[in-house]
């Protein structure tokens, strides 16, 4: 199957349309990884002991000013994105399915783009510390992380469940 991001659309703190957005570059998942090395082991190995810190990009073509003047940096706020998916069959037909991406944290920067005669503004993209980010297809959770309440899920499962047991 192959799919496609057809069209959406970016919300600021959920319910006022933030801007045209050209790209969305999402937080990586990445693991903070410690070296092992012992007596008894052949080899050293990586062991993981937390998550990296997350950041995403939002490339603008557009913002609307009229949203915006609240926000600022040390202001944390919510991002939502919502998106349709083309989901194309080895038969050729086609279905779509909603992607809504949820991202939280504090835009780390709010460059004013550049001025050029006769050229559309260029250079507007925030850079967002992100504590938050969920992902989801047709309503299902992909992954879902919050930083602050120990929360890191993919799919239903929580995989620091162990963590919120033990503590």
């Amino acid at each position: 199957m192959i799919n496609s991001i057809t069209n959406g659309n970016v919300y600021l703190n959920g319910n006022k349309l933030a801007g045209r957005i050209e790209e969305l570059e999402l937080p990586a998942i990445k693991l903070k990884m410690e070296d092992v090395s012992a007596l008894g082991m052949f080899s050293d190995t990586e062991i993981p002991v937390g998550m990296e810190k997350m950041e995403a990009k939002f490339k603008w073509n557009s913002i609307y000013p009229e949203h915006w003047k609240a926000e600022g940096p040390f202001k944390a706020c919510r991002m939502i994105v919502k998106s349709d998916m083309v989901v194309n069959g080895p038969q050729g037909q086609q279905e779509h399915k909603a992607v809504t991406v949820t991202i939280a944290g504090t835009f780390k920067e709010f460059p004013l783009g550049s001025i050029k005669p006769g050229a559309k503004q260029d250079g507007l993209e925030h850079l967002m510390s992100v504590s938050y980010v969920k992902l989801e297809v047709a309503k299902e959770v992909v992954y879902e992380v919050d930083v602050f309440n120990n929360v890191y899920k993919q799919g239903n499962t929580d995989l620091l469940s162990f963590f919120k047991a033990n503590t």
